[in-house]
């Protein structure tokens, strides 16, 4: 968490992190709701995302209002929590010297690059899905050493439905359980098989999936009709993205800038200063090593087989990562691999935890906590000189202060208008013109809609810098219809980072 809270302020808050916010301030399709007692009740915020954080957060900003800090300090405590519930599950696995290892596996995950990075900027969303999935883990393990523990069972499979709800793409990590546990707990498993626990755990999970549920009757299985499609041609890219995940390398260039990027800050901070103090002495360190080091252990068979926590994570690990390799658009990104966390570290630690002699195993341990924080350091350096990458960009906190409250403001560019919206709680009038705007050869309706627009003299348009646009020429292709329709464009502002790199345009049209 500490590590965490350090690096809230180094990023402005991205448009998929401000993705719970849309039911505050947009009315949502019928199917993505419920209307009872005169209020709108939101269930899904997407075909695959779920409202339970919306629901979280409603109270949240109400009381304090949008903030980096109530929008992070959430998911960093889930994730403070998520590390407490691992190194309890360890503690239970029945590896040997638990102590030893529920302590180094605890420390791998508070201190894994990524894991760190998604669970503090959460765009994924990804937080609530690691806490429910260890939630559920710690009870149906209480529940499978104690079948009286009926409790356990019911409080864990209501988890899972809610991670399901949380998040469709939970059904990668329920799968990779459920085979798990065929594989390597039958006999466990196959003594829960009665008529009561199982009503008891199905009763519970649909009570969790609930919301989930009912959108999709209403929305006509709209889940797995808009989003279940195979992809056979990237799993190389896709298998790189899991090493560079493993790694700590993937956010690099995503979420933080580089060097090349552009101009350095002058002044860092009492850490980046630490920082620079870290790499002067012990040089760049851009990976952990841990894609390495799990592919050493696999080599070891011998060493870990017989540990049943380990054939656990293996497994598990192939089928997830299976399932979501082979999901198109899907897999190829870090906000995805990471779903698999922290069951590459149980995997890891259980292996660690038999080596006999205490001597390597506990170097073995502490190197790699260290390589991690090595690298969490090379994230904190850059983030100090170099800033935040992409849609994370801090330039987002100058541009809410520039947008005006009381004019029509037209949004051409993805990457904007949500993260702007919940940080002027609702009261900006924006659009989003990209539908209109994108394409260079507009339909009618969209020529008809751009010209309302256009026509609109004290409208404001917001996009990108062309280097930056994430729709690539939609400003291009807005400059050329408005020239023929008889505008021309004047620019306002031009809102920088704080590295003083152009990030966002403030303009307006004014004819000819």
């Amino acid at each position: 968490m500490l590590l965490s809270i350090g690096m809230i302020s180094y990023a402005g808050i991205q448009e998929d992190e401000a993705l719970f916010s849309i039911p505050f301030y947009t009315l949502l399709p019928r199917e993505y709701r419920i209307h009872t007692l005169h209020h709108n009740i939101p269930l899904m915020v997407m075909s695959y995302v779920g409202a339970l954080k919306t629901w979280i957060y409603r109270p949240l900003i109400h009381w304090f209002g949008p903030s980096i800090w109530t929008v992070r300090l959430p998911v960093v405590l889930a994730g403070g929590i998520t590390v407490f519930l691992f190194y309890n599950l360890i503690r239970n696995s029945g590896l040997p010297r638990p102590a030893f290892a529920a302590l180094i596996g605890a420390l791998l995950l508070a201190t894994d690059p990524v894991f760190l990075l998604t669970n503090t900027f959460d765009w994924g969303p990804v937080a609530l899905e690691h806490i429910l999935l260890l939630s559920a883990c710690c009870l149906l393990l209480h529940f499978g050493t104690d079948r009286s523990k009926t409790g356990h069972l019911a409080l864990g499979c209501l988890c899972l439905g809610l991670a399901l709800w949380n998040k469709a793409l939970f059904l990668w990590a329920l799968s990779g359980l459920a085979i798990a546990v065929i594989a390597t707990c039958w006999r466990e498993f196959k003594a829960c098989l009665t008529p009561r626990f199982l009503a008891i755990a199905a009763g519970c999970f649909v009570l969790g999936a609930l919301p989930f549920l009912v959108f999709n009757v209403r929305a006509r299985d709209a889940t797995v009709s808009e989003n279940a499609h195979l992809d056979f041609e990237n799993l190389p890219s896709k298998w790189l993205q899991l090493e560079r995940a493993a790694d700590g390398s993937s956010l690099f260039g995503f979420m933080v800038s580089e060097d090349a990027d552009g101009p350095q800050k002058a002044s860092p901070t009492w850490r980046g200063r630490v920082a620079g103090w870290i790499w002067k002495h012990l040089g760049e360190h851009r990976e952990t090593g841990f894609f390495t080091v799990l592919g050493v252990i696999l080599a070891l068979g011998p060493l870990w087989w017989r540990s049943r926590a380990a054939r656990f994570s293996l497994v598990f690990m192939v089928v997830a990562w299976s399932m979501m390799a082979l999901t198109r658009g899907a897999g190829g990104a870090a906000h995805h691999d990471i779903l698999l966390w922290p069951f590459p570290i149980l995997f890891a630690v259980s292996a660690l935890a038999r080596i006999p002699w205490r001597w390597l195993a506990v170097p073995a341990g502490v190197a790699m906590i260290a390589m991690n924080l090595l690298v969490v350091n090379q994230y904190v350096l850059q983030f100090e000189h170099d800033g935040a990458a992409g849609n994370f960009t801090d330039a987002l906190f100058a541009l809410d202060r520039a947008l005006p409250e009381n004019r029509p403001i037209y949004v051409i560019d993805w990457g904007i208008n949500v993260t702007a919206q919940l940080n002027h709680q609702g009261r900006l009038h924006l659009r989003f013109a990209d539908d209109a705007a994108s394409s260079g050869t507009p339909d009618p309706g969209a020529q008809t809609r751009l010209r309302a627009m256009l026509s609109d003299g004290d409208a404001l348009w917001v996009d990108h810098v062309p280097s930056r646009e994430v729709f690539r020429g939609a400003g291009a292709n807005l400059e050329k219809f408005a020239m023929g329709a008889g505008y021309r464009r004047e620019v306002i502002e031009i809102v920088r980072d704080s590295n003083s790199r152009p990030v966002f345009e403030i303009f307006r049209y004014r004819p000819l």
